[in-house]
């Protein structure tokens, strides 16, 4: 991929890039990490990516370096997503109640949380979630409506 399309994606996704992967490892280092990655990984390839398709692509590509990364054996010190929240709401400046829904988010399995987190904040469709995901469309439906339940559970217990 030739330099000038990399910095082009870069200036129209690296924030949403690094929102996503910084939600999904709860790590500011470790999102840096990946988003660089994933740019390096497109300089490094001669890759065609159709417009209407480049963030869905991009997205695709961190999820699956977040995972690499949380799988991975170098990886030995486990991130508390909680005591990351402060620093994860300061990027995405949100409202008082938004926070408390977004803390709330974050409590949930990683299996819950990441298909609402792609549908509500960066508006996936079930079908485009379950590309970048690897996962079917009614895996993806099952787990929004469980994530969604218990989210509503969670903060009625709040109130």
């Amino acid at each position: 991929m030739k330099n000038d399309d990399v910095v082009r994606l870069f200036d129209l996704y690296a924030n949403d890039l690094y929102r996503f992967a910084l939600s999904y490892l709860g790590s500011k280092q470790d999102a840096e990490d990946v988003v660089q990655d994933v740019y390096l990984k497109l300089l490094s390839k001669a890759l065609f990516i159709r417009r209407d398709q480049e963030k869905a692509y991009l997205m695709k590509i961190t999820a699956n370096a977040c995972k690499d990364l949380l799988s991975s054996p170098v990886r030995k010190t486990s991130v508390d997503l909680e005591s990351s929240t402060e620093e994860i709401i300061s990027v995405f400046d949100f409202t008082d109640d938004d926070q408390e829904v977004y803390r709330t988010l974050i409590s949930l399995d990683d299996k819950l949380r990441i298909p609402i987190y792609l549908y509500y904040f960066h508006d996936y469709s079930y079908k485009e979630i379950s590309k970048i995901l690897k996962l079917s469309e009614s895996a993806v439906a099952m787990r929004i409506k469980r994530g969604k339940d218990q989210l509503r559970d969670r903060l009625e217990r709040l109130i």
